[in-house]
């Protein structure tokens, strides 16, 4: 199976200059675990969960901070021609639960998590 047959979640994106306090209402209004960091429809960076609680615990300040002070800066991707088994074993070996999707020209599509790779093994079990 290929990441193009596995739904990927929404690409949430923000601003390199938005304050971490705006990141979090906008993942919270959303209810997602990441954002995409993006400027002029290219992927800079990404922020998750992890990196927010993170932050706030070496006490930056989340209405003066910008996502591009702790964004993981050029994160890896994913093909969306990508077998699935190939990203689980690059999610496992980076040590990380989200990937930006890319499209053929490497413009950002989606996300694909370590939760959405887990749903698509328990419904090849059924």
């Amino acid at each position: 199976m290929k990441v193009k047959d596995v739904p990927p979640g929404r690409l949430l994106s923000v601003e390199p200059q938005t304050s971490l306090a705006q990141v979090a209402k906008k993942m919270r209004a959303a209810d997602a675990d990441s954002v995409a960091v993006m400027s002029e429809g290219r992927l800079l960076g990404i922020i998750t969960e992890r990196d927010l609680v993170k932050a706030i615990a070496d006490g930056v300040d989340p209405q003066k901070t910008k996502a591009d002070v702790i964004m993981s800066a050029d994160p890896a991707t994913v093909s969306e021609d990508e077998e699935v088994a190939v990203v689980a074993v690059k999610m496992m070996r980076l040590g990380i639960r989200h990937l930006p999707v890319v499209d053929s020209e490497g413009s950002p599509i989606g996300l694909i998590s370590a939760r959405d790779l887990v749903a698509v093994l328990e419904r090849g079990k059924g």
